[in-house]
């Protein structure tokens, strides 16, 4: 993993881990129900954003060259399941 990548992608789960302790504690406080729902689409938002971080990370340092070798079929193939996930 690239180094900027890394750093990026772990500031911002520091941040979505303190989105959702937040919610956690808005649950047990039995706080109002839309303010939880919006934190907690806040931590969803985050996330999304992380994965694509590292999505973009990993085209950039592995797909890239893996298209030009032996890789290729491969690569694409785990590229093409994580976009699966997504669509589940």
């Amino acid at each position: 993993m690239q180094t900027y990548v890394k750093r990026e992608a772990l500031k911002r789960l520091k941040t979505s881990r303190g989105h959702l302790d937040h919610v956690i504690k808005a649950v047990e406080g039995e706080k109002y129900c839309i303010d939880i729902l919006q934190q907690s689409l806040a931590v969803q938002s985050a996330l999304r954003a992380i994965d694509t971080i590292i999505l973009k990370g990993h085209l950039q340092e592995h797909v890239s060259k893996a298209l030009q070798g032996k890789d290729k079929e491969k690569s694409l193939r785990e590229v093409v399941e994580v976009f699966e996930k997504v669509r589940r």
